[in-house]
């Protein structure tokens, strides 16, 4: 991948950051939500455990809150993962290509590594406040693999850009 120099990528069109301020405030009211759920949940599922009821209404409240306890901490949790991962991350955008960096980590990019550009289908109005109103995933001839979602500054302008000019690009 980092065969040729940056400079041999032409001209400089852009540059997308990652905005992890953004990121982690996603992270902390998720995992809030995860917190709350779980120890709301936990208590409700046992004080309606012991009842000889057996419709099944009688779960439905403890399955909803645990349920939605349990899925801010999976949700809270994946995206700590990836604001530490992603901390520093920076998408620059040449004529000839891309470069990757994070703290420690450099990828030159041309368009000829890259096999092919997917980018999700429509998201839903809550996808912005989540950073999956962009979700695309571009797969390099190495194996290796880049996502840029949401959280990345102008992530549709680079996403289109991407899909444009790239060899293989399926959007």
């Amino acid at each position: 991948m980092n065969a040729q120099p940056e400079h041999a990528l032409g001209a400089r069109v852009g540059e997308h950051p990652t905005d992890n301020a953004r990121r982690r405030t996603a992270v902390v009211w998720s995992l809030l939500v995860g917190v709350v759920g779980v120890a709301a949940g936990i208590p409700i599922l046992l004080a309606t455990f012991d009842r000889d009821d057996t419709s099944t209404g009688s779960n439905v409240l403890p399955g909803a809150v645990l349920g939605i306890g349990l899925l801010g901490l999976g949700f809270g949790l994946t995206r700590l993962v990836a604001l530490v991962r992603g901390r520093g991350e920076v998408f620059v955008l040449y004529q000839g290509g891309l470069v990757h960096q994070r703290p420690g980590r450099r990828r030159v990019i041309g368009w000829p590594d890259i096999v092919s550009v997917q980018q999700k289908g429509p998201r839903p109005p809550l996808a912005y406040a989540l950073g999956n109103d962009v979700d695309l995933r571009v797969r390099l001839r190495d194996g290796g693999r880049l996502r840029v979602t949401g959280y990345t500054q102008n992530a549709q302008d680079l996403a289109r850009a991407l899909a444009q000019v790239a060899p293989g690009a399926r959007g």
